[in-house]
């Protein structure tokens, strides 16, 4: 595990998530997609590195990164020169297809535990180096220090794919939810 930047954590994950049926929803242009998802991530990079958990696997580069929230870290603050997620939205994608899409998601955070839990909001790992098992090492490094805190893990995934991965690392479907608007499936998961 090493440090990351949030340009190379953007650049990662915007690799990684460019076919992921939620970046497909929010951004349908094939051409657009990977420039609206690396500044999407660009702002959750420089957010969870600010206020928030990351582990990351580095070769000559970053090659894995696991962005998660912990409880009892403050409310992550938007610094003044970055836009807020919403605004972002709103500019990559339009005011009323932004509300629309905003208004499908709402229901999403409902489906997690109680507090207090371990979040895992983002597991990337760049295709080039899928299947050599980094993104289960992420896992289970934030596992780890989640079991030893005390703390449920939980996250959603909209990628079918994903959900055997993650079953196969203590993870159990809990909720199943078709998002609106279009939306892709929801697979609310928890240890």
């Amino acid at each position: 595990m090493d440090d990351v930047t949030a340009v190379e954590a953007r650049t990662l994950l915007a690799g990684a998530f460019a076919e992921d049926p939620l970046m497909r929803w929010f951004f349908p242009d094939d051409d657009a997609r990977p420039h609206a998802c690396a500044a999407l991530f660009g702002l959750f990079a420089e957010q969870y590195l600010a206020a928030g958990r990351v582990d990351v696997v580095r070769r000559d580069r970053p090659v894995a990164v696991a962005m998660w929230r912990w409880p009892g870290t403050a409310p992550m603050e938007q610094p003044e020169t970055l836009p807020t997620p919403p605004g972002l939205m709103t500019a990559l994608m339009g005011a009323a297809r932004a509300a629309d899409l905003g208004a499908a998601m709402r229901p999403v955070g409902g489906l997690r535990p109680p507090e207090p839990y371990a979040y895992l909001h983002l597991l990337g790992v760049d295709p080039a180096a899928r299947g050599q098992g980094l993104g289960g090492e992420l896992l289970e490094t934030g596992l780890a220090s989640a079991r030893g805190a005390g703390l449920t893990a939980c996250l959603e995934t909209m990628n079918p794919g994903n959900v055997p991965f993650y079953e196969a690392h203590g993870f159990s479907v809990r909720h199943e939810l078709r998002l609106g608007a279009g939306g892709p499936t929801v697979w609310a998961m928890a240890t």
